[in-house]
């Protein structure tokens, strides 16, 4: 029994590590530069910490500040098909459409390659 004890024991130890590595908050900011001294601001966050697996979307926060103006927008990033990601929400003044190539793609590398 004690020797029982002892394999769980060093299992919840050598797994613990894991466990909390697997629930870390990811997040993102980009600064698009604009014309000028002006600047657009870029920021994600998750909006649920969840382990991945396949075929799951990621569902992040957006968020745009700066020249262009304001955006909010929660993204449904599918990192197995990409053309399936989806806006689910995004705010009134700017459209998904303002959100910039380097945003999409610097999602796509921390919550689909990273």
């Amino acid at each position: 029994m004690k020797i029982f004890r002892a394999c769980i024991w060093v299992a919840f130890i050598c797994t613990t590590p894991l466990m909390s590595e697997a629930q870390e908050a990811k997040s993102f900011a980009y600064t698009q530069p604009m014309e000028g001294v002006y600047e657009q601001y870029w920021t994600a966050q998750e909006l649920a910490v969840q382990d991945a697996y396949a075929g799951h979307p990621h569902r992040l926060y957006v968020e745009g500040q700066g020249k262009l103006g304001e955006f909010y927008g929660v993204l449904n990033l599918d990192c197995t098909t990409p053309q399936f990601s989806t806006w689910l929400a995004q705010s009134d003044y700017l459209s998904s459409d303002a959100v910039p190539a380097e945003v999409i793609n610097g999602l796509r590398a921390i919550w689909c390659e990273g």
